[in-house]
């Protein structure tokens, strides 16, 4: 239980931090945008980073927990996992367009 606890905790990890980079590169994008255009760019940015920073707290509540509990808390990260990534997948399909 201990192994899969620790793997699930890197895999979160690792993507957290490619979305921290990837949050950074839109950020320095937003520079070339019309005023009203980069407002509304920055607030979908904005609420890609709170939805981010939530999954980051409950990554740390899951590395708290004792393994025969951290299921618990692994179905809610799991939801809040999957909101960001609809999200970031969203909001780069929106660039392309």
């Amino acid at each position: 239980m201990h192994n899969e606890k620790h793997a699930y905790q890197q895999k979160i990890a690792a993507q957290i931090a490619e979305w921290d980079a990837q949050i950074e590169l839109l950020k320095a994008k937003s520079n070339n945008l019309a005023a009203d255009a980069k407002l509304e760019y920055e607030e979908q940015l904005n609420e890609l980073d709170k939805k981010k920073s939530e999954l980051s707290v409950y990554l740390s509540e899951l590395a708290d927990k004792a393994d025969d509990a951290w299921e618990d808390i692994k179905d809610e990260t799991e939801r809040k996992w999957n909101k960001l990534s609809e999200a970031f997948d969203c909001f780069i399909t929106k660039l392309k367009e």
